[in-house]
């Protein structure tokens, strides 16, 4: 794509492989019985998407889940649960990443949490030596610091001016079309990373 300067990446799918069943599974192991049914109700999603955009903090989110559901555990077994989704950085995503970086500002913006956060930067230092995607990237962008999340326009405007980006000199990355064309609508460039395809095919040119 001609003009393209920056470069904006999702997480979740494109960075980074992840699998919501593997938090339900690891909830059940805990001793949450049917919690992928917990985690369809209305209460339990409404607390997630808040905690995604900063309403809680950690401490409070851990609460408020064992106070709806009435479940016990340890804040460590709750974190263990909570980060069976993120499952690893593939390599060749990562080193394509450091290529992209030599030409263009990189940056990413993620639906995220403090958790989440916290887990997946440790787990870039520990197999990359990466101390966090801040280290990776030119800066990361995570939900719960900007007080939306995607596809709300508002994160994308919020973005790109914290940033002083040119919309139409950015390219973003995104494996939900939703936050695909809440970027296009804000004015910037967008691929949706789709039918098994990854970074690597979609930036084959760049």
């Amino acid at each position: 794509m001609n003009g393209i300067k920056n470069i904006v990446f999702d997480l979740g799918g494109v960075l980074m492989n992840i699998d919501f069943r593997r938090t339900f599974n690891a909830f059940e192991i805990i001793g949450l019985r049917g919690a992928e049914e917990w985690f369809q109700r209305e209460e339990v999603n409404r607390l997630c998407l808040d905690f995604e955009i900063g309403v809680y903090c950690p401490n409070e989110l851990r609460r408020k889940f064992r106070e709806i559901t009435g479940f016990k555990c340890s804040d460590a077994e709750f974190d263990y649960a909570w980060n069976s989704l993120l499952i690893d950085f593939p390599p060749e995503r990562i080193r394509r990443v450091q290529e992209l970086a030599k030409k263009y500002k990189t940056y990413l913006l993620s639906n995220t949490n403090q958790i989440h956060s916290k887990h997946f930067n440790e787990e870039l230092n520990k197999h990359f030596g990466i101390e966090s995607l801040d280290h990776l990237l030119d800066k990361s962008w995570y939900s719960h610091n900007l007080g939306f999340r995607k596809p709300d326009e508002k994160i994308f405007v919020k973005m790109l001016k914290a940033s002083r980006l040119n919309p139409e000199e950015t390219l973003f990355l995104d494996d939900f079309e939703m936050n695909v064309r809440a970027a296009e609508a804000v004015g910037m460039r967008a691929i949706w990373i789709t039918n098994g395809n990854t970074i690597l095919e979609a930036l084959e040119k760049f």
